[in-house]
């Protein structure tokens, strides 16, 4: 069950909006967005065939919205200074964090614009509504899922749950501690699509290669002597399946020549809908 919406603006000032209380003076009345963001899909027809072809699908913006009830005790708040209280965190244009509590823990992360901030100042019963605009359709776990594994010279792999909704993109990075000259990231995913990562090149003790999948990030770096370059020209553009993690247990292993070489998979869980 959601509990609390705590708003964070870019001057790190931290608006707590309890669902169940109204002592801070605000009255959460209403959240919509919250669910998965429908789906655009692209398709193509052919001629003297029924129905169309798929060919792109994506998700579209999220939009969150909230009615906000105001309640002044008259003490030391009143309706006028409640209002502008909210204008330091839903002004129009400015940019924020929405961090979502279940059951009184923090469950998901995500940020957003203000689109706009709506009162009815001369009502009887003063509420306030907003929009935000949040770019990224997918809300964020607060921390990181850290695994800790090492290569392997077999077909033995090690499952690695994920329990995001969404499906992720990783960070796995090798820390080199011999010499090496390649390897090869498999993932099988929980609806048992494979995917492999070939890496070829003239590794030593000390390197660490990085592998980053998270779309719109994504890259293959190396570390040697702390400096750190582009490695893309190592990776085999024949056999470069970015790993990506399915909810559920991936099957995940790395081979090469030399086994228990230590590597780390840095995973962030996104949930398509609260």
């Amino acid at each position: 069950m959601l509990t609390q919406v705590d708003v964070t603006n870019v001057r790190s000032n931290t608006l707590q909006l309890p669902l169940l209380s109204a002592a801070n003076g605000y009255a959460v009345r209403d959240i919509q967005g919250l669910d998965p963001v429908k789906a655009s899909l692209t398709t193509s027809s052919m001629a003297q065939l029924d129905g169309a072809q798929p060919q792109n699908a994506r998700r579209d913006i999220r939009n969150i919205t909230m009615k906000l009830g105001l309640v002044p005790n008259y003490v030391d708040s009143t309706v006028d200074s409640l209002r502008q209280g909210l204008y330091d965190y839903f002004m129009p244009k400015s940019n924020i964090g929405l961090t979502f509590w279940k059951d009184g823990a923090i469950y998901a992360l995500t940020s957003g614009q203000v689109e706009s901030n709506e009162n009815n100042m001369f009502s009887a019963d003063p509420e306030v509504d907003l929009s935000i605009i949040c770019y990224d359709p997918d809300f964020y776990a607060p921390a990181a899922v850290v695994s800790n594994l090492s290569t392997v010279t077999t077909t033995v792999a090690t499952p690695v749950s994920y329990s995001g909704n969404s499906d992720a993109g990783i960070i796995f990075a090798l820390s080199v501690n011999t010499i090496l000259s390649g390897f090869t990231v498999y993932n099988q995913q929980p609806d048992g699509t494979i995917t492999s990562f070939a890496v070829t090149g003239s590794f030593v003790s000390g390197d660490v290669f990085t592998i980053n999948s998270i779309p719109g990030q994504k890259a293959a770096t190396l570390t040697r002597g702390g400096i750190t370059t582009s490695a893309l020209s190592m990776v085999d553009p024949t056999n470069a399946g970015w790993p990506v993690f399915q909810k559920g247990d991936n099957l995940f292993r790395v081979l090469a020549s030399v086994a228990s070489i230590p590597y780390t998979v840095t995973c962030t869980a996104k949930y398509g809908g609260l």
